[in-house]
Order: structure tokens, then C-alpha cells, then sequence
């Protein structure tokens, strides 16, 4: 009987892997966001031609997925295919941990599927490839299992190794290892006080001993290796100027994005938050642990309500809800577990779902762009074989195509390059793809643009100072579309800044357009 019950699980984890990898695997080729990925992929390449972040190209978030994608460029080669099969791979991997997870918050009893189920399909949905907020919670989530694991009594050593996870978080995305490392320290005080022992100090200095075991090494490399300057614009310039600008206001009831961004995250959190006095004493630590990290990851989403910025506190939501479930199902209880399965079904099942089959099978004319929803892009469904290689199979929007192969035919490779926007005072994104797949060094350090940063005087001297002294040929103008987030958001509002913009249109005349792109060329001298 245990053989047969064996190979029945077997069988059946067989079956939910080959329908994840089929479901996951299905998005392989689907346009790549030209920002955050075009960000990844051309900092990982420069990474691998000796450059260090913020030292030599700037960028708000944490060193570790440069290098990760920069270790797989060097391994399966520099394309986009590569780096797709790695974030497949790696957002499986949240999606296993996930269950782990909640088979160690509920060890008396089965945890529910369906929320499972929707961890699965938000993951395989939710876009934006390679992007920070969403890789960071494979650490993030293995920082919580082990702290799981040791507030289940396995043992003190599980605390220290829920700190190296949390570590390695923090070199993945800073701000979320925060509320993750935030949920573990108090979760281990409410074990102590909970306990009645003394160690409530000691308990938090095991954990952050084994955060600063990790973290300490790179903080240092980088402190003496990158001008204070540097890190000051990328780590606190950066992050102040969008909590600044991007406060969103909250949104009606009767959105649908609001109730999977916000509402039923929120929900769960007071849904559990009132079933945690009622459940027995020694599942609280791990019910607190849960629900912190779904308090303080949904905060983080305020400023930007989307679902890739929400995504951890789905993720957490949905894992909070397991022990509530079954913590319901003793005392009978049914409506409330069922009105937050019922939702979390239709907003992390039905729509991700119907979100999929419209990527699949929807029309190829009208494709919306990874980066912004008003700005709809061009793709041909008879596609001719790609001339960038590495694309590969990764379908592109035809204009992009386009000018990079105009790039490709008339710029030397190791020549530089400067993409930025046709109004570089107003722009709040670029095309940092674009040097990837043309193959073409930069011509400035300044991949991301950030308003109120580029966009300012300072700056844009320094990146007209770089463009000339390089003696840039080619400059490649990308029309970004106005700002789609109903905020004051800095990039709105012109500060009048035109340096970039005036001393391109006076050193480089216009020699080729495409779409959203128009090609520029340095005048003779």
C-alpha cells in the first residue's frame, strides 16, 4: 500500500511540474520590456566587459541579478533566449518553494490547493522577466521557510540560515529583503516573549549575523570601489525621488487591478489578523512571521499599484491564507474561507489565465509593450527570420527591429552608442534593450533614466560631456509615451532642462526614422 500511495504522488508531482514547465514555458518568446530586462541584459554585458555598477553605470537596484545574468551570458552565451529559460527556471523554483512553505506552516494538516494554484499562475502571468521585485522573492521566500523551520522547533541553526537567505535577498532587492528580514525579527520576539525567555535580544542577533555574513562582503567591495557620489544617486537620490513623485492615490473599490493589487491582499491580512487569537499558541509565531511579511510587502506596493510591484504580497497573501484555511476548517467555519478563495480564484486564477491565453492566441497586430500600457507597439504576424542575433527566436516590435539593424549596417561593432528619448527633459524610461541587441557599447553610464535625475542640468551635462568625448556617431532617439500612472509623477512636468535635447539637434543631423525611433548622425566637422 505504501508503494502504490508512493507512486501515486508521484505520479501526480510528475504531472503538476510537466503542466508548470508547459505553462511557464509557453511565454518563452514573447516581447521582451525594453526597460527593466533591456536594464538586466545590458548590465550584465557590461559586467562581463569588467565594468562595476554604479561605478560605471548606474542603476537603482542591488548588484546581484547583473551578475547572475552576467554568469549565465557566460555560460549559455549573451542572448535573450538564455536569460528567458533562466527566469522560467527561476520563478518555477519561487513557485516549488512556495509549497514547501506552506508545508511547513501546516504540519498538522494539508495545505488548501487553491491558493497554491494561484501562486502558480500569477507567477507564470505577472511579466516583467528578470525584474528585481519578483527574482527577489525566491531568497525571500527561502528566508521565511527557514525562520518557518525554526519556529517549529527544528532547531536555532534554521534562524541563522533564514539570515543567510535573507542576505542574499538583500543583493537581489533591498527593499523587499527589508520587510522579509522586518518579519523574521519580529516574528523570533514574539517566540521569545511568547516563551517567556530572555533571548528575545539574542534570537534577532543570530538572524542578522547571518544577514551581515552575506551582505558585508559586497557592501564593502563596493564602498571602496565606487565613488560615495555613485551610490548616494543610486540608493538614496533614486529611491527619494520615487516615493516622492510616485504616490499613487487609492483606488476605487470597483477596480478590478485594485482588488488584486491592494484590496484582497488586505483582506487576507485582517481576515488572519482576527484569526490569530483563536489558533492554537504554538502556530502563532508562524501565523505572525506570514502576516508581517504581507503587512509590510503590500506597503511597499503604495507607491506604484501594479501587480508586478505586488506581487510579493500576493505571494505572501496567498501563503498567509493556507494556515487560516486550516485553522477555519476545524471550528466549521466556511463563508469567510470561502468569499477569499472565491476571490483570490478569480484574481490570481481566472484573470492571470485569461491574461495567458490572450498572450497566446490573441491578436498578433496590437501588442501591448512590456513597459507601458499606452504604448501600444507594432508586431507582424509573418515575421521574416531574424536578422539580430541575439534575439533569436524572441519576437520584437518591427520598429525596433528596424532601426537596430540600421544601427548594425552602418555603425562599426565597439563603436559607442547613445539611445535616449526625443525629449530627454520629459522622458521617464528608454530603451536600454536597445544596445543589448545592437551589440554596441554605451555611450554614458546613465542606463536608467530616472526623472528629477536625468532629467536634471548636472546630469545631462555629463552624459553631453561623455557622448562628445567619445566621439558618439550615431545617436538613436526613442519617443517614450506620456506617463500612464494617475500621480504627480515628476516626468509630467517639464523642468525646462533642455541641454541634451538642444546639443543634439545641434550636432547631429536626422538620417533615418522608424516608428518610435528616429536615427541621428554627428555632422562632419
Amino acid at each position: 500500500m505504501g508503494f502504490i500511495a508512493c507512486s501515486k504522488a508521484t505520479i501526480w508531482t510528475s504531472l503538476w511540474l510537466v503542466l508548470a514547465a508547459a505553462y511557464f514555458g509557453a511565454l518563452l518568446t514573447q516581447p521582451p520590456g525594453i526597460y527593466d530586462e533591456g536594464l538586466i541584459v545590458s548590465g550584465a554585458e557590461r559586467i562581463l566587459h569588467g565594468q562595476l555598477p554604479y561605478r560605471d553605470f548606474n542603476t537603482g537596484y542591488p548588484p546581484a541579478q547583473f551578475y547572475t545574468i552576467a554568469g549565465v551570458f557566460s555560460i549559455f552565451g549573451a542572448t535573450l533566449l538564455s536569460e528567458r529559460i533562466w527566469d522560467t527556471v527561476w520563478r518555477l523554483a519561487i513557485v516549488g518553494l512556495a509549497v514547501v512553505l506552506a508545508r511547513a506552516i501546516t504540519p498538522q494538516q494539508r495545505a488548501h490547493p487553491l491558493p497554491l494554484i494561484c501562486v502558480g499562475l500569477i507567477t507564470g502571468a505577472v511579466g516583467c522577466r528578470l525584474y528585481p521585485m519578483i527574482s527577489g522573492m525566491l531568497p525571500c521566500l527561502a528566508a521565511v521557510w527557514c525562520a518557518a523551520l525554526y519556529l517549529n522547533h527544528r532547531g536555532v541553526r534554521w534562524l541563522f540560515f533564514s539570515g543567510i537567505a535573507g542576505g542574499v535577498a538583500v543583493l537581489y532587492r533591498h527593499d523587499l529583503a527589508a520587510c522579509v528580514c522586518g518579519a523574521v525579527t519580529v516574528a523570533s520576539w514574539y517566540q521569545a516573549m511568547a516563551e517567556r525567555g530572555r533571548r528575545w535580544l539574542q534570537l534577532p542577533v543570530i538572524f542578522w549575523a547571518g544577514v551581515l555574513l552575506v551582505v558585508a562582503g559586497p557592501v564593502l567591495y563596493f564602498w571602496l570601489s565606487v565613488p560615495h557620489s555613485a551610490l548616494v544617486q543610486s540608493f538614496i537620490d533614486f529611491p527619494r525621488m520615487n516615493f516622492a513623485a510616485r504616490y499613487v492615490p487609492l483606488p476605487s473599490a470597483g477596480s478590478l487591478l485594485a482588488w488584486r493589487v491592494l484590496y484582497l491582499p488586505l483582506a487576507v491580512i485582517v481576515a488572519a489578523a482576527i484569526t490569530l487569537r483563536q489558533i492554537a499558541a504554538a502556530q502563532r509565531p508562524t501565523l505572525v512571521l506570514l502576516l508581517m511579511a504581507s503587512v509590510s510587502t503590500l506597503a511597499l506596493t503604495r507607491p506604484i499599484l501594479d501587480t508586478p510591484h505586488a506581487y510579493p504580497a500576493i505571494i505572501f497573501s496567498m501563503l498567509l491564507l493556507c494556515p487560516c484555511i486550516a485553522a477555519w476548517q476545524l471550528e466549521h467555519r466556511r463563508l469567510l474561507p470561502n468569499l477569499l478563495l472565491g476571490g483570490a480564484v478569480f484574481c490570481y486564477a481566472l484573470v492571470p489565465l485569461f491574461v495567458w491565453t490572450w498572450l497566446m492566441t490573441g491578436p498578433r497586430e496590437d501588442v501591448i509593450s512590456g513597459i507601458a500600457p499606452m504604448d501600444v507597439r507594432r508586431y507582424s504576424r509573418n515575421e521574416p527570420p531574424n536578422e539580430i542575433l541575439r534575439a533569436g527566436s524572441i519576437r520584437l516590435a518591427f520598429d525596433q527591429r528596424q532601426a537596430i539593424v540600421y544601427i548594425q549596417r552602418h555603425l562599426a561593432p565597439g563603436r559607442s552608442l547613445y539611445v535616449g528619448a526625443v525629449s530627454q527633459g520629459l522622458a521617464w524610461f528608454n530603451d536600454d534593450l536597445f544596445y543589448f541587441l545592437a551589440d554596441r557599447p554605451q555611450a554614458t553610464r546613465f542606463d536608467m533614466f530616472v526623472p528629477g535625475i536625468t532629467t536634471s542640468a548636472a546630469v545631462q551635462s555629463e552624459m553631453l560631456r561623455d557622448i562628445r568625448q567619445k566621439q558618439t556617431e550615431y545617436v538613436v532617439l526613442f519617443r517614450t509615451p506620456p506617463p500612464h500612472e494617475s500621480n504627480l509623477y515628476v516626468s509630467s512636468v517639464d523642468r525646462g532642462v533642455s541641454i541634451l535635447d538642444d546639443a543634439i539637434r545641434q550636432d547631429y543631423v536626422e538620417v533615418a526614422a522608424f516608428g518610435h525611433y528616429t536615427i541621428r548622425h554627428r555632422k562632419s566637422l
